[in-house]
C-alpha cells in the first residue's frame, strides 16, 4: 500500500514538454513536405508537450499547463514558419537557414501567398486547441487530489471509531449547468474563428478575415485557463463525502478501487469513471465498508502518509469554511505543523454540508454565464485585433493586395494531394531586399535564375549581393541583375567554362576590350587568381562619356558549381557617391570577402 507521492520538478517537466514539441514539429515539416495535411501535427504537438512534461515532471500542475501552453503556441509557429521554410528551399535552392530568416519579408511582400500562410496557421493552432484541452482537464483532474496531510492522521485519532458515519455522494447532474457554461467559455471562440476561416478561404485566402479567425482561437487559449478552476470544481462532484464523529472525509472512489484488499466493484472505469450513481446496492455496501476500514487504520496511524490508500481517503481535518458561493465552499483544513490547506468544495451533494451552521445546498449550481459573457467579449476584441491587422496588411481597401498574384501558392500545411515535390510559386524579382538578416543596411540580397544543370532540382537561384536600390534591372530572362546607389553598381551573373575562375575574368575583360571600352591602361592591372579557393579578380580604369567620367572597376569570379562560377562587376562612380557610400564598400568587402579599393568621392579629390 506504500506509495512514493509525486512531487513536480518544474525543470525537467519544461525539458520534457519541449521534447514533446518537436515530435510536433518533425510531423508538421515531413507531413508539409509530403504534401498531406500537416494542421493534425498541431494535435500531436499539444499531447506529445503535456504528457512529456507530466512524465518527466512527475506530475502536470496548473503551473505546468500553464508552461507547456506557452512553449506550445510558441513551437507552433516555429514549426509552421521551417516547413514553409524548406519548402522555400526546395524550389529556390538557397539554404533552410536564409528562407527561414526571409519568411516575414515574403509574406509582407506577397512573393508567398499571405493568405494562405496564416490561414494554414490558423489550422494549425485549432487543432492544436483540439489537442491542448482535454489533455490538460485530463492531466489536472488526475493530480487534483492533495496528499495526506503530516499529523492529519494524529488529529483524526481522537475522534477514532466509524460508528457514527453519514455517506455524501456528490451528484455530477448538479454541476451540469457549470460544466456546459465552463466548457462554451473555452469553445465559443472557436464558432467564429471556424466561421472567419472559411469566409477567408472562399474569398482566395482574404487575410482580414484569417487573422480575425486567429484572434478568436488566441481567445480560446486564454478562456481555457479562466475556466479551469470550475472545470475542476465539476470532477470535485464524482467523489464521495463522509462524515465520522465530526471529521469529514474525501474519498476517491475509482483511486480506492484499486486497492486490492478496498476493491467493491469489478468495473474498471476505462469506459465511464467510477462513480456512486453506476454502482448497484451490493457495490454500494461494499464500498462503505471499504471506506470505513480505510478511515479506521488512517485514524489508528497504521497506514503511512503518502500512501495509495491515503490519497484516496483524505480527512479534512478541522475544517473551517472561509467563503461560500452559489457553486462551491472555500475553505482550510489542518495540514499539520501548524499549517494550513485550501480547499474547494463543489454543491453537489445532497443534504451535505461542511461545516455546523451552514445550509446544504438545495438544487443544481447554476451556470456561471458571466465567464461565458467574459469569452464573448473577448473572443469578439481579439477576433477585431486580428481583422484589423489583416485590413492593414492587405493595404486598407478590400480585395487582393498589391503585388499579389492571382492564383495562391500553397504553403506547406494546406491541404493538398501528395506530390512529387512541394513547392512554392514565387515572383524571384519581388523578392529583392535589404540583406538585414547578413547584418546588412545597404547592400541588397537579390535572386537570380540558375543555368539549366546547375543544379538537380530545376527553377533554382542563386543569391547576388548588390547595392539595394528601388529599380534593379534584371538582365538576360533573370539569369543576372545590375544594381546602383550610393556612388556603386554591381552586374552579377552565372558564367559556364570548363576552365576556372581566372578565365572567367579574363572573359569578361575581353568582352570589354570588345565593347570599345576606353581603358587607362597604365591602370590595368594584372589578375590575381587564388587557386586554393578558384577565385580570380581583376582592377581596371577606364573612362565613360568622352572621358569626362572615370570609372574603377573589380572584375570577380567565384566557384560555385562544378564548371558554373559567379561573375560580377564592381564599379566605382565618384560622382555619384554620397554619405552612405563609405559603409556600402565595406558591406561588399565583406560580402565578396574581399578588400576593394578606397576610392575617394568626387568632391573629396
Amino acid at each position: 500500500m506504500k506509495q512514493e507521492k509525486r512531487r513536480e520538478n518544474i525543470v525537467a517537466g519544461v525539458v520534457g514538454a519541449f521534447l514533446g514539441t518537436l515530435v510536433g514539429v518533425v510531423c508538421v515539416i515531413v507531413l508539409g513536405q509530403m504534401g498531406y495535411v500537416a494542421s493534425i501535427s498541431g494535435l500531436i504537438m499539444a499531447v506529445g508537450a503535456l504528457k512529456g512534461y507530466e512524465l518527466l515532471g512527475g506530475t502536470l500542475s496548473k503551473k505546468g499547463a500553464v508552461i507547456s501552453s506557452v512553449l506550445i503556441l510558441g513551437m507552433t509557429y516555429l514549426a509552421h514558419r521551417i516547413s514553409c521554410a524548406v519548402a522555400l528551399s526546395t524550389t529556390m535552392g538557397i539554404g533552410v537557414l536564409r528562407c527561414f530568416n526571409m519568411v516575414p519579408m515574403l509574406v509582407k511582400t506577397g512573393a508567398v501567398e499571405s493568405r494562405a500562410y496564416w490561414g494554414d496557421l490558423v489550422m494549425l493552432y485549432l487543432f492544436t486547441l483540439l489537442g491542448a484541452v482535454p489533455t490538460i482537464i485530463g492531466g489536472l483532474r488526475s493530480t487534483s487530489m492533495p496528499d495526506l496531510p503530516e499529523g492529519a492522521a494524529a488529529a483524526a485519532a481522537q475522534n477514532a471509531g466509524t460508528a457514527d458515519a453519514a455517506f455524501y455522494p456528490g451528484d455530477v447532474k448538479w454541476m451540469r449547468p457549470l460544466r456546459l457554461s465552463a466548457a462554451l467559455s473555452m469553445l465559443v471562440g472557436l464558432v467564429p474563428g471556424v466561421a472567419l476561416l472559411f469566409v477567408g478561404m472562399a474569398d482566395d485566402y482574404a487575410l482580414t478575415p484569417i487573422l480575425g479567425a486567429l484572434g478568436c482561437v488566441a481567445s480560446c487559449f486564454i478562456m481555457m485557463f479562466a475556466a479551469l478552476p470550475n472545470v475542476q470544481l465539476c470532477y470535485g462532484a464524482m467523489l464521495v463525502m463522509v462524515r465520522v464523529n465530526g471529521t469529514v472525509w474525501k474519498v476517491n472512489l475509482p483511486m480506492l478501487n484499486n486497492a486490492d484488499t478496498y476493491r467493491f466493484t469489478k468495473k474498471t472505469g476505462a469506459v465511464r469513471a467510477i462513480r456512486w450513481e453506476i454502482l448497484n446496492e451490493e457495490e454500494r455496501e461494499r464500498a462503505k465498508t471499504s471506506i470505513l476500514r480505510a478511515i479506521a487504520l488512517l485514524s489508528s496511524g497504521q497506514v503511512m502518509a503518502g500512501s495509495a490508500l491515503s490519497l484516496a481517503v483524505l480527512p479534512l481535518t478541522n475544517l473551517q469554511i472561509t467563503e461560500e458561493t452559489k457553486w462551491k465552499w472555500k475553505g482550510v483544513y489542518s495540514a499539520g505543523g501548524g499549517k494550513e490547506k485550501k480547499i474547494s468544495i463543489p454543491k453537489a451533494y445532497p443534504g451535505f454540508a461542511p461545516a455546523p451552521g451552514l445550509e446544504p445546498a438545495q438544487e443544481p449550481a447554476p451556470a456561471a454565464w458571466m465567464l461565458f459573457g467574459a469569452a464573448v467579449l473577448l473572443a469578439a476584441v481579439l477576433g477585431f485585433v486580428g481583422a484589423g491587422f489583416g485590413y492593414m496588411m492587405e493595404g486598407g481597401v478590400t480585395g487582393k493586395p498589391a503585388g499579389v498574384k492571382d492564383t495562391p501558392a500553397p504553403a506547406p500545411t494546406r491541404t493538398a494531394e501528395p506530390t512529387e515535390k512541394p513547392t512554392i510559386e514565387v515572383d524571384y524579382q519581388s523578392l529583392f531586399h535589404v540583406g538585414e538578416e547578413l547584418g546588412y543596411s545597404y547592400t541588397g540580397v537579390a535572386y537570380i535564375k540558375a543555368p539549366d544543370g546547375m543544379f538537380e532540382t530545376p527553377g533554382s537561384f542563386v543569391d547576388a549581393h548588390v547595392p539595394y536600390s528601388e529599380e534593379p534591372v534584371y538582365l538576360d530572362g533573370g539569369r543576372g541583375v545590375r544594381s546602383s546607389a550610393h556612388g556603386m553598381e554591381v552586374t552579377v551573373n552565372i558564367t559556364r567554362t570548363d576552365a576556372d575562375a581566372q578565365a572567367v575574368v579574363e572573359l569578361a575583360y575581353d568582352r570589354m576590350k570588345a565593347a570599345g571600352t576606353d581603358f587607362m591602361e597604365d591602370q590595368v592591372y594584372d589578375t590575381h587568381y587564388f587557386e586554393e579557393y578558384d577565385i580570380a579578380v581583376k582592377q581596371v580604369t577606364y573612362y565613360e562619356e568622352n572621358r569626362t567620367k572615370v570609372r574603377v572597376a573589380v572584375l570577380y569570379a567565384d566557384y560555385k558549381q562544378d564548371g558554373y562560377y559567379l561573375s560580377a562587376a564592381i564599379v566605382y562612380q565618384p560622382e555619384l557617391m554620397d554619405e552612405a557610400y563609405w559603409d556600402l564598400l565595406a558591406e561588399l568587402s565583406d560580402a565578396y570577402a574581399l578588400n576593394l579599393p578606397e576610392i575617394e568621392p568626387m568632391d573629396e579629390i
